[in-house]
């Protein structure tokens, strides 16, 4: 399935079949057409089998759907609908020899609105020796920073539309799995950064760890109290 096959049965799933209901009883007004008009459609229709105006009504419904589709979706959130969420939001990487792009909103989708609220989620893992050093939080976002003796680790939490670019310059890449979720990961023998998201919010690690801390930093990230 491509991306515009699943856009559309998103389309189809979050706002047009809901409308169906109310739309038929549009769809099934009789229409009254003049004798003239009648005679010009039947020179139209080849197949003579199937009288013409089972077809206008059938395009006629059809119609109505797909502008209806388009005035609801001038209107309506990604996320107040789990298909377009599904089909908006995951995690899509721009990738060259020195850095990758990590985002997780496909294209200009306003998201300003995916969360009534700004649920905090930190780590309740860090590796040895680190300690709490600050923290930035604000009403979108939390940064902490966590050292030892003369390493840093650095954890971020972002709305949706955050990006990260990634040094990947002579490091190893691959795609892991953090709660569920793909993440990306770039690390060498002294560093690591993870990128991944839940569809609410975009979370980041990155500092003087190896692979297995930082993913297991990464997978014990929750809400905090």
């Amino acid at each position: 399935m491509n991306e515009n096959t699943a856009l559309y049965r998103a389309i189809e799933q979050a706002v047009i079949l809901p409308c169906a209901g109310e739309m038929e009883s549009i769809a099934d007004v009789e229409c009254d057409f003049s004798e003239t008009y009648k005679k010009k459609v039947n020179r139209l229709i080849k197949d003579r089998s199937r009288p013409y105006y089972p077809l206008i009504k059938t395009t006629l419904r059809k119609t109505i759907f797909i502008i209806a589709a388009v005035l609801m979706m001038s209107t309506i959130t990604v996320a107040a609908v789990p298909q377009l969420r599904e089909w908006f939001v995951g995690l899509f990487v721009s990738q060259n020899e020195n850095n990758a792009d990590v985002h997780a909103v496909q294209g200009a989708i306003p998201t300003d609105d995916m969360n009534d609220e700004f649920i905090y989620y930190e780590p309740t893992f860090i590796p040895k020796g680190f300690v709490e050093e600050s923290r930035i939080k604000d009403i979108a976002h939390l940064g902490i920073d966590y050292r030892f003796k003369n390493k840093i680790i650095f954890y971020s939490q972002s709305p949706l539309t955050a990006t990260h670019n990634i040094d990947t310059e002579n490091r190893k890449t691959e795609y892991v799995t953090v709660s569920g979720c793909e993440a990306f990961l770039s690390y060498d023998d002294n560093s690591s950064i993870i990128v991944w998201n839940d569809g609410n919010y975009v979370y980041s690690i990155n500092g003087d760890l190896c692979k297995n801390d930082i993913i297991e930093m990464a997978n014990s990230v929750n809400p905090t109290k």
